[in-house]
């Protein structure tokens, strides 16, 4: 038997999620506190804590949220037979990039810092690179599609994208430059040797 969530809870949780994100927006990930979310949310500290466990709880829930929409489309889209193996990669790296690393980047900054591999996330990473190494071995059969899809999502890393944005390259030039570098690694000859 499942347990439904009171309603009062669900809204709790919602509007914790909602003035979490907002904060976070206005002031970054770094400089808001639990004790702000709670003040801010109008909810006790407490139910802050039992409902997320601590800091990295709740923005592992933010990082939920942002993906769970985005998630099962795009794994779809990256499975489909009936599309050329390289644009499926190529669209998936790009919506990727778009709809998550762009927006989530303070997220991912906060996750990759503090989680030390968290099991959610690492279960999440895993999955993603799964099934891009697959969609890569049919673009490259030749190729180690395990090794090519830990590096391309390696680029994807919210510290590796705030060091090229800090060193003067507009997100859109870092978008491009992952795309070319993808499309490489699936035209790439085969190394002999």
């Amino acid at each position: 038997m499942t347990v439904r969530e009171r309603a009062d809870a669900a809204h709790n949780r919602r509007k914790i999620l909602v003035t979490a994100q907002q904060l976070f927006q206005d002031s970054g990930v770094d400089h808001v506190s639990m004790d702000d979310i709670a003040e801010a949310a109008g909810v006790g500290k407490g139910t802050l804590f039992r409902r997320f466990g601590n800091r990295e709880g709740l923005i592992g829930a933010l990082f939920q949220q942002l993906t769970e929409d985005w998630q099962q489309q795009a794994l779809d889209q990256l499975a489909d037979p009936g599309e050329d193996p390289r644009e499926r990669v190529l669209g998936f790296v790009a919506s990727l990039f778009d709809d998550i690393v762009v927006p989530g980047r303070p997220l991912l900054r906060a996750l990759e810092r503090d989680s030390g591999g968290s099991h959610a996330n690492l279960e999440r990473y895993l999955l993603w690179q799964g099934r891009l190494a697959r969609a890569i071995a049919e673009a490259r059969p030749d190729a180690d599609a395990d090794f090519l899809a830990h590096a391309i999502l390696g680029v994807l890393r919210a510290d590796f994208v705030d060091l090229l944005v800090g060193t003067g390259m507009g997100i859109d030039a870092v978008r491009t430059g992952v795309l070319t570098l993808t499309a490489s690694i699936l035209t790439a000859a085969p190394e002999t040797g």
